[in-house]
């Protein structure tokens, strides 16, 4: 998404019918995840944009969920012009009588328990960089208040966690599940016990100005930044002097819309390198700034040795070019390619002209 003017006109949110679960499946195997949190759909927390057929949730599991848990089931829809509407996207979970995620408690549901383990957010693929996912999740923290639920669960990879506590999550540290050989953190949103925002109140439709409200209750105000080209002495008048040349500021999302803070002040190293081709060219979305054409040398922001070191990041998988690569965006605003790293590397490079800086 490029702002939150970008959702689809007559956005709204309502619960999927047992009708509509093929539609689901049909959304889950169709299209590439692609700048959004890439987690496996078995498991609870993945966040994507349509699910490779290996990873999406059978068809049986669905119509499991939806028949036991209808009311943690929801879509997004617009109308069409015939009196139905279209799925655009969804979110589901199931109710554990545990306060934390173990392998039963993924499998199963308990009736009348007071914690939610989420299973899957997914946007349809052509609709991606729109908002969509964000407005689901914050739709359904909206309806899980004034409920019987304490608390929603879900397990993520460690360069997934800056995003959920942005969006309220907080980390409880490793989780003991252990899946295709790699550590799962586990996070917790609260449900807060303030109960005069029911279920009852939630308008079906969402505007931008709606859009906003529900972004405030677990952001901050959005932040202001300027381009590198706003500079007059370009990179010289963003990074520290000396031999470690930090950046000088908050390094924000580059869309204006957006200005999530993606790295703090002094974590990243200012380095010339070649330029990388993140995207076919003459493809870039109009708010990222253009690049270099390989291999002409740009500058970046190096991160390392953790992805933990950003504010909010996202990852794609794997894209296959001379070598893979997997790309970061900003995980608010799915706005990107903004840098690049190597599957499983411990170096993560940011395009020094694809961030704000928060002066």
């Amino acid at each position: 998404m490029s702002s939150v003017a970008a959702l689809p006109e007559g956005l709204f949110f309502d619960l999927i019918s047992t009708e509509e679960v093929n539609s689901v499946y049909e959304l889950e195997v169709k299209g590439e995840p692609t700048f959004i949190l890439y987690h496996v759909l078995s498991h609870p927390g993945f966040l994507s944009l349509g699910f490779p057929t290996e990873e999406a949730a059978t068809v049986e599991k669905l119509y499991f969920r939806q028949e036991n848990a209808p009311e943690l089931f929801l879509g997004a829809f617009v109308p069409q012009t015939d009196g139905g509407r279209d799925l655009l996207g969804y979110v589901d979970g199931v109710l554990s009588s545990e306060a934390t995620l173990t392998p039963e408690s993924m499998s199963t549901h308990v009736p009348g328990a007071r914690t939610v383990l989420i299973h899957g957010v997914c946007v349809r693929a052509d609709l991606r960089r729109r908002g969509i996912a964000t407005a689901l999740i914050a739709e359904y923290q909206r309806r899980l208040v004034g409920g019987p639920y304490e608390r929603a669960l879900l397990i993520a990879h460690e360069d997934k966690v800056a995003f959920y506590e942005h969006i309220g999550f907080k980390s409880r540290g490793l989780s003991t599940i252990s899946f295709a050989g790699v550590p799962w953190v586990e996070l917790e949103w609260a449900v807060p016990v303030d109960k005069s925002i029911g279920s009852q109140d939630i308008p079906q439709t969402i505007s931008s100005g709606v859009f906003e409200a529900l972004q405030s209750q677990s952001t901050s105000p959005r932040r202001q930044g300027r381009l590198l080209s706003s500079f007059p002495s370009g990179i010289l008048d963003v990074s520290e002097k000396g031999d470690t040349a930090a950046n000088l500021y908050d390094l924000l999302c580059v869309n204006e819309r957006c200005g999530s803070i993606i790295l703090k002040r002094g974590v990243a190293v200012l380095q010339e390198r070649e330029c990388i081709q993140m995207e076919p060219p003459g493809s870039g979305h109009p708010d990222l700034p253009g690049l270099p054409t390989p291999p002409e040398k740009t500058h970046w922001w190096l991160v390392t040795p953790s992805p933990l070191l950003f504010e909010n990041i996202g990852f794609s998988k794997p894209v296959h070019s001379d070598k893979p690569l997997k790309l970061l965006a900003c995980a608010e605003c799915d706005l990107g390619p903004v840098g690049w790293c190597e599957p499983g590397g411990n170096e993560f490079w940011v395009a020094c002209q694809r961030v704000r800086y928060e002066v």
